[in-house]
């Protein structure tokens, strides 16, 4: 008995986003951890955390769009945009149980950014040929 899966033209059977997010996940992980060591073993002050904070975030992001948009080898855009919502939106829902920081313009303007960069890294990602 053969059992076929169906995924709308995505190949194997894990799923674009999902990649795409354990891709950004692991590289925000690995990425703080690296600043916080650097600012703990330097002369950088803690002004720096937010600057820092947000290219951490461009960064894996980027990168988590483009795994997603490599996986799904076609609408890289869709996918990588997808990953950069649903990180987005899980920032904004620990700002809000967390921190009690409701939602605003900024975490609003937040989280489409980080569609764009999860849709820019997407498109990359899909236009990369697999060798």
């Amino acid at each position: 008995m053969n059992v076929k899966l169906v995924t709308n033209g995505v190949k194997n059977s894990s799923h674009p986003i999902v990649i795409g997010l354990v891709y950004t996940m692991g590289i925000v992980f690995v990425l703080t951890l690296l600043f916080a060591l650097i600012l703990y073993f330097t002369s950088l002050s803690d002004s720096t955390l937010p600057i820092i904070s947000y290219i951490v975030t461009a960064v894996a992001l980027l990168f988590g769009g483009y795994q997603a948009g490599k996986k799904a080898e076609s609408k890289g855009w869709y996918y990588g945009g997808l990953v950069g919502i649903i990180y987005g939106i899980v920032l904004a829902m620990i700002s809000y149980l967390g921190f009690a920081i409701a939602m605003n313009l900024k975490q609003l303007s937040l989280v489409v950014l980080a569609f764009l960069f999860g849709a820019f890294g997407g498109m990359i990602g899909v236009n990369t040929k697999n060798k």
